[in-house]
């Protein structure tokens, strides 16, 4: 996203706890985490934005209670209650998640209707709502991010990438799942369209983030093939099932193991977004799924390369 608006010669302030894993976007760094609510207001003041968007969450799927989601809740908070005291602010554009309603259940419009899938989605609701209750004298929206994939994640990189580039990934056999998967770069392009569309358009609404719904077997295979030039190896069902229960009692002793109950339900479930109005007022997306797979494996080759250099 900073890469973007810099080539669109955006001055941006970047507030984190976490320094860029891409060093081009140090310039923009500042240390703060959303939580310190006088260091947000400082540093939010001073800036002076015209526009923000807000992307800072905790993210895990395993958390016990919403006290783990402190960032995305109190940082939530913080950061509204001063944008709504910024004069020169015009839009502000609030990063919910697909998660706010649980994979297999019929998608609503009103968000009473919704059924948050675990402490993070109840955790992403809550930030939709204060969205309406505290942000009165600017524009705002709500998107909703699917499967986001590219570049610089750090969590695919070590798990489903890897497994696939050493050859250890088995597919469900006969899966028919569809999902929402979103290039990231994609993604980047469809804020920013949001961002500079007139708030006639945006005002106030909701919107998924993501390409096109596809079969979930078409997107893992097109890694598959890319970095092992070799046919997606299946297995039955019911050795993943049987696997995710085992892996379920480790997890609860402390040992981790990388399939579990809830990621084995997510595996075989169909997810698709409501992505329909997005595509239609946005347009088509500037690269296309075969060019972001060859992107994504190229940069994924490098940084196993590096680590291998390293090591």
């Amino acid at each position: 996203m900073i890469e973007l608006l810099l080539k669109q010669d955006y001055t941006v302030l970047n507030l984190d706890i976490r320094m860029p894993i891409n060093n081009q976007n140090l310039d923009q760094f500042k240390n703060v985490s959303l939580t310190d609510k006088n260091q947000v207001a400082e540093e939010v003041l001073k800036f002076n934005p015209n526009f923000i968007i807000h992307l800072a969450a905790t993210t895990t799927q395993n958390a016990k209670s919403l006290v783990e989601f402190e960032v995305n809740i109190k940082g939530t908070r913080n950061l509204l209650e001063v944008a709504d005291n910024l004069d020169s602010l015009r839009k502000v554009i609030f990063t919910s998640s697909q998660y706010v309603n649980s994979p297999g259940y019929p998608y609503s419009t009103n968000s009473r209707d919704l059924h948050p899938y675990g402490f993070y989605g109840q955790s992403k609701l809550l930030g939709e709502e204060m969205m309406e209750l505290l942000l009165q004298n600017s524009s705002w929206m709500i998107i909703r991010p699917t499967t986001i994939w590219g570049p610089w994640h750090p969590i695919l990189t070590d798990g489903l990438w890897m497994q696939i580039f050493n050859g250890k990934y088995f597919h469900p056999k006969g899966d028919k799942a569809i999902k929402a998967y979103g290039y990231v770069k994609n993604t980047a392009w469809q804020i920013l369209r949001l961002l500079e569309m007139e708030s006639a358009y945006t005002d106030k609404k909701v919107f998924y983030i993501g390409d096109e719904n596809i079969r979930q077997v078409k997107w893992v295979s097109a890694f598959v093939h890319r970095l092992t030039n070799q046919k997606m190896r299946e297995i039955p069902k019911f050795v993943l099932l049987v696997a995710s229960e085992i892996g379920e009692l480790l997890t609860k002793l402390g040992v981790k193991f990388p399939l579990y109950r809830s990621r084995y339900r997510n595996l075989v479930t169909s997810n698709p977004s409501p992505l329909e109005e997005t595509l239609l007022l946005l347009g088509e997306s500037p690269i296309t799924f075969e060019k972001a797979v060859d992107e994504t494996c190229s940069w994924l080759e490098q940084v196993d390369s590096s680590s291998k250099l390293v090591d």
